[in-house]
């Protein structure tokens, strides 16, 4: 996914070690990178630990990097191949097993490219999201990512659950002007999954 609101001098400042240039990469990458993680090893705390490390890797070589395309495959490689590494050492369960063999089998591959296109789909909701007025986007999350229902939602934020509805709809309504239902669906179906990640572990 490009980003043409990218300012195209932010790899020189990258280059040169501009702590603001790192902040916005990291903000661009981390929560689909963690996303992408999770989805391979099933821990999310782990795959959280997994991308600050790939994050201080980037770091060190910040001078290697030409263009904001070279960073963002740089960081999902090293990712998938942290997550490779994090089953070999962690091999306890047969299941763990299974899927390192899968990943290195041809078919894997699939797995990991199917993985980057949710994750960059996950990205671009997110950010769509934030643009949200602040008490739509609290009930969006309350409704679709936590799984609140709205007389819970409405009692938090000591609001009608009218209000709620009105919110949920015209937030929905948002999206949909960028976005299929498909892919909202499968965005509330994958934060979902990555909430039950958190909670679990």
């Amino acid at each position: 996914m490009d980003h043409p609101g990218i300012n195209p001098d932010i790899i020189i400042d990258f280059q040169k070690g501009d702590p603001a240039a790192f902040t916005t990469f990291f903000q661009m990458h981390y929560r689909p990178l963690c996303y992408f993680a999770s989805q391979l090893i099933g821990s999310q705390p782990d795959a959280e630990d997994i991308v600050k490390d790939t994050y201080v890797k980037l770091w060190q070589k910040h001078t290697d990097f030409a263009t904001p395309q070279n960073i963002k495959a740089f960081l999902y490689i090293t990712t998938r191949n942290a997550c490779l590494n994090f089953l070999r050492h962690v091999q306890v369960k047969e299941s763990s097993r299974k899927e390192l063999m899968y990943l290195e089998e041809e078919k894997g591959q699939d797995l990991v490219i199917n993985q980057m296109i949710k994750a960059e789909l996950m990205q671009e909701i997110y950010a769509e999201i934030e643009k949200l007025p602040e008490k739509r986007r609290m009930v969006f999350k309350m409704a679709y990512l936590e799984g609140m229902k709205n007389d819970e939602i409405a009692s938090h934020m000591e609001i009608s659950i009218h209000t709620v509805k009105e919110h949920k709809g015209k937030a929905l309504q948002f999206l949909r002007m960028r976005f299929s239902d498909k892919q909202i669906i499968l965005f509330i179906l994958l934060a979902s999954q990555c909430m039950e990640l958190i909670e679990r572990n």
